[in-house]
């Protein structure tokens, strides 16, 4: 089934800034505001050029990292089961956007007080959710959500912390076609993609560490950092149509274009 996106939701970076360290991205200097704001803008523009909807939800000035929109939740058909943020720092963020998604009509899931979960922790292919867990997300968490889903949930071991979050070392591509970094996993984590996925293609290290799984694809098009000659060819050879934007401004505190962008709607 080729995936569709229809409608994103994404929030400007008004108040981007570095202000804490919560992984090790975040120790790159102070964020050129200018530039982020021109590169967010710049990936606006493309998903509206590929018939994506984006709405945008308002930043305040004391959640710096609100721009990662993808951490807010799990969408899938019209629930939500919101984010528990593992960090204090980013846990005010969760009622704007609780808000935002009770506005919308979704249906509203918690995960139990005493786990940890958040939504860059999450892919989904087909019925099938992928979570990762290690560092943002509570071992545990995995067969709660499956409970509140009601979908099947392959759970998976993270274990380098630069990629603390799922979807920046695993990028899938369709259903039978993975993209990954195998320093990120565990090896029973790694077994498993390999079960589930008969492509299952490895990332260099330079262009993991340009957190090339942190891209996004819409019927046979895909977004990526540009910069990542190999991983392009790759998919140019699968078949997909490439577009490369420079977010780069993100990785200072470790996110990228799928992090900036929660799909909120698909088909």
């Amino acid at each position: 089934m080729t995936k569709i996106i229809k409608r994103v939701l994404l929030c400007p970076p008004d108040y981007f800034q570095i202000r804490y360290q919560i992984n090790p991205w975040m120790k790159n200097g102070q964020v050129n505001k200018t530039r982020a704001k021109n590169q967010w803008l710049n990936l606006v523009n493309l998903c509206q050029k590929l018939s994506i909807r984006t709405e945008t939800i308002t930043p305040q000035a004391s959640l710096p990292d609100m721009v990662f929109a993808a951490d807010q939740g799990l969408i899938k058909d019209n629930s939500v089961i919101l984010a528990r943020f593992h960090h204090q720092q980013r846990r005010p963020e969760t009622k704007i956007y609780q808000d935002w998604f009770r506005k919308q009509g979704f249906q509203l899931l918690r995960l139990p007080a005493s786990l940890c979960f958040e939504g860059g922790d999450a892919l989904i292919v087909n019925n099938n959710i992928f979570i990762g867990h290690g560092f943002r997300t509570s071992p545990q968490s995995p067969r709660a959500i499956e409970k509140l889903a009601k979908s099947p949930v392959i759970d998976l071991g993270l274990i380098n912390p630069h990629f603390y979050h799922l979807d920046t070392c695993l990028f899938i591509l369709n259903p039978k076609t993975a993209f990954y970094y195998p320093p990120a996993f565990d090896q029973t984590s790694s077994d498993k993609l390999a079960k589930f996925f008969s492509k299952l293609i490895p990332l260099t290290k330079k262009e993991a560490f340009s957190l090339t799984a942190n891209s996004l694809n819409t019927d046979h098009q895909v977004i990526i950092q540009r910069g990542a000659p190999i991983f392009a060819q790759k998919l140019a050879q699968l078949g997909y149509r490439v577009h490369q934007v420079n977010v780069s401004e993100f990785f200072r505190s470790g996110g990228g274009i799928h992090c900036l962008t929660l799909t909120t709607q698909t088909n």
